[in-house]
């Protein structure tokens, strides 16, 4: 199922890029991968993980209303109520709110491609290819911030409305803590004038202190209450991936020269500047692939709009424009592989599913997963097999 909607994304892709938009059909593909994210069942590295956190956040935060102590309350508070509204007083199923928040996270990304990209389906593609069976399969909670902050967050600091922006955050931060990075995203606002070399000289520097000193930085961030206990967690297997680090890099370059594309100040240039302090902070902290991963993710989700402009107006040439394109399937094809097999490792799957026929699971044939996944005990009991 996943590899033939990769085919299909990749030939209407190739076709939109060589041709017109045409929105019927990107609304086509949206709709399938909007039942496909919705519908799922098991798939995610996390799904079962979820299903546990929305009962067990229901119940500590009935327990805190019972007693007014909030103390019981040890994860985000806004996620919290959410889930002790959802179950306790709608009386829904954790089920139905994975869909919902999976739903939600993907319908203000395919909002924010349609607002801003050149080439919708080919950005759709990009984001099959990198986020798709991350954050609205797996990470929702972090995929429905992230989703909320490049659609509606976005025109708010273009605009310079700060204390709209800042609320959302705010609020944003009670349903995953991750969401802190974005309150010093609107320093962007404060770089006027940049050059490419200026950028790759502070990468580079940057690469080196993320190498040598990032015991230093995680001890600093584990000193921070609030987030301290979940740094910890992230950094207690350190670990530099390099496959990951030459992917951002072969990416990052060539989105760099779209430089020369946007006017300073424009909302293209600012879409830049995000990005280009993303890079920075994946380099600091990449000799943890998970800490890195969840900080400046919130800034990678504009490489599905700056790798389509760097493609389709960059290059005059066809001959050009063909070539760059089989560079950049490359990498989405690299990307694909790479997160699917991840998928199947940590699910874990049995030895039997691989890459090649790593099953898609919906609600209709739901006990199909416990033929190929491994289900911890402790997951068993909030788990619905008929």
């Amino acid at each position: 199922m996943y590899h033939i909607v990769f085919c299909i994304l990749l030939v209407l892709a190739t076709y939109e890029f060589f041709s017109k938009p045409t929105k019927r059909i990107g609304g086509i593909l949206f709709f399938i991968l909007l039942c496909m994210a919705t519908l799922r069942y098991g798939q995610g590295s996390d799904y079962f993980n979820y299903i546990y956190l929305f009962n067990n956040s229901a119940d500590t935060f009935e327990a805190a209303l019972r007693t007014k102590d909030f103390s019981y309350v040890t994860r985000e508070i806004g996620f919290s109520a959410i889930s002790y509204v959802w179950l306790k007083i709608f009386r829904w199923s954790p089920e139905t709110l994975t869909a919902v928040f999976s739903a939600v996270s993907f319908i203000f990304i395919w909002l924010f491609i349609k607002k801003y990209s050149a080439k919708p389906v080919v950005s759709l593609f990009f984001f099959y290819c990198t986020f798709y069976l991350i954050y609205p399969f797996s990470g929702i909670r972090q995929g429905v911030c992230l989703s909320i902050f490049v659609y509606y967050l976005i025109p708010l600091l273009y605009n310079k409305k700060y204390g709209k922006y800042y609320l959302l955050s705010l609020l944003l931060f009670t349903i995953h803590f991750s969401s802190i990075i974005l309150f010093i995203i609107p320093m962007v606002n404060l770089v006027k004038k940049y050059k490419p070399h200026q950028v790759f000289l502070v990468s580079i520097i940057l690469m080196a202190v993320g190498l040598v000193m990032y015991q230093y930085l995680f001890s600093f961030f584990t000193t921070l209450d609030m987030i301290g206990s979940r740094v910890e967690s992230y950094t207690a297997k350190n670990s530099l991936d390099i496959l990951s680090l030459l992917l951002r890099i072969v990416i990052f370059v060539p989105i760099m020269l779209t430089y020369k594309l946007y006017k300073r100040d424009s909302i293209g240039d600012l879409f830049l500047k995000i990005y280009i302090l993303g890079f920075f902070l994946y380099l600091l902290f990449m000799a943890s692939s998970l800490i890195s991963s969840r900080i400046n993710v919130f800034m990678r989700y504009f490489e599905v709009i700056l790798l389509v402009d760097f493609m389709a107006f960059f290059f005059k040439k066809n001959y050009h424009k063909i070539a760059i394109y089989g560079y950049v399937f490359i990498i989405m094809a690299v990307l694909y592989v790479k997160n699917i097999d991840s998928f199947v490792v940590q699910g874990p799957y049995y030895d039997q599913i691989n890459f090649y026929n790593y099953p898609y699971v919906s609600v209709f044939n739901k006990k199909k997963i416990f033929e190929t996944r491994y289900i911890p005990p402790y997951y068993q009991q909030y788990v619905i097999y008929d």
